[in-house]
């Protein structure tokens, strides 16, 4: 899978880190964001931006998106076209949701009308293996681990019945199109196995 991703070297990033934590008596939410993302690329993790590998990955023959995103405890991710070319993905069929966490909006003018809007297409939401999920560390000795809600799953959506592959773990940072990856994995046949009979029963 091909993302869009932030493209500076982890010197000019750390250098960059350096400045706005000597102001961050002066720094504003915006600010705090950019520091956060040259923390996470200091570190030699990948920051990507997931709305825009979405739009720039276009739909597929069958007028879908090629990607899709959804919260990473979700079983499925539920799509919603818009006649502005925008789109919803959702956590689950859709009803009017106050609940922002439980879904991500692409902005109007991301897809082209293919005439499959309104409609809930449903793709499934890949399966983070045990060994890829993140932990949090305690005082005493062990890690448990973290809930998967505060994550994001980029993945190739398969808006049929069939399991998806090629998937991305995310954290947002912030609250622009700024993700770090925390995980990139392809599903074993095990996986997709246990996965269709989720799916099929």
């Amino acid at each position: 899978m091909e993302t869009e991703t932030i493209t500076v070297s982890p010197a000019e990033a750390r250098e960059a880190y350096l400045k706005y934590k000597e102001h961050a008596h002066y720094s504003t939410p915006i600010d705090r964001e950019i520091q956060r993302v040259h923390e996470a690329i200091m570190k030699g993790r990948v920051v990507c931006r997931a709305l825009a590998s979405i739009k720039a990955a276009g739909v597929g023959d069958d007028g879908l998106p090629k990607l899709a995103i959804i919260r990473a405890d979700a079983e499925e991710c539920h799509l919603y076209l818009k006649n502005d070319g925008g789109a919803r993905f959702s956590t689950r069929a859709y009803a009017p949701d106050r609940n922002r966490r439980s879904y991500i909006d692409m902005p109007a003018g991301s897809f082209a009308d293919t005439g499959k809007r309104f409609r809930n297409h449903v793709a499934q939401t890949p399966l983070v293996p045990i060994h890829l999920r993140p932990r949090a560390k305690r005082g005493t000795g062990y890690a448990r681990p973290v809930d998967l809600s505060n994550f994001h799953i980029l993945f190739e959506a398969e808006w049929s019945r069939v399991p998806p592959r090629d998937p991305l773990l995310l954290r947002r940072i912030g609250s622009g199109d700024l993700w770090e990856v925390c995980a990139a994995w392809d599903l074993t046949e095990v996986e997709r196995a246990v996965l269709a009979g989720r799916i099929n029963a």
